[in-house]
Parts: C-alpha cells; structure tokens; sequence
C-alpha cells in the first residue's frame, strides 16, 4: 500500500484526510483512483491526460518529473506528496 498525502488546498475532495492509503502500481493510477469520485479534483490535477503545470507530485521526496512521471512505479510503504501550487504574492 503506498500512502498518499493530500495537500490542504485539497482535501475539500477527500473528506478532510491528509493521507489516503491506495494499493496502486504507479503515480498515474494513485491520482486516478484519488479523483475517481470527483471530476472536480480530476479536472484540478489534470489537463486531458497530463498533469496540470501547478501539480507537483514527488515519490518519496522526489519530483516525479526527474523520475518516469506519471509512469513512475509506486511500492509497498511509498509516500506520494502532491503539492499543488497557490498563486499569490
């Protein structure tokens, strides 16, 4: 089971949980399964197939970008951390 942690600015689609528990094969299926039952959420984390610009996702500390992506493997014991970006000054 890989542990998913959910940004606060996100957790208005999990029912207030910080960390979601999923049994998953790779980033891509975590965040799919996560926004299963809001196409809200889908819509924040996606643009059609792709991570939106403002997602950062990371696997055990690390950007998925420097990885395989949204194809990057996930284990038993894994964190996934999203980090969604807020615009601001």
């Amino acid at each position: 089971m890989a542990i998913l942690m959910v940004p606060s600015s996100l957790r208005r689609y999990t029912n207030q949980q910080s960390r979601i528990t999923l049994s998953v094969n790779s980033i891509e299926e975590a965040l799919k399964r996560l926004s299963e039952g809001s196409s809200e959420l889908r819509n924040h984390l996606f643009n059609g197939q792709a991570l939106r610009k403002f997602i950062v996702v990371c696997k055990n500390g690390q950007d998925i970008r420097l990885l395989d992506g949204l194809q990057t493997p996930v284990n038993e014991g894994d964190e996934v951390q999203i980090i969604a970006s807020v615009a601001g000054g």
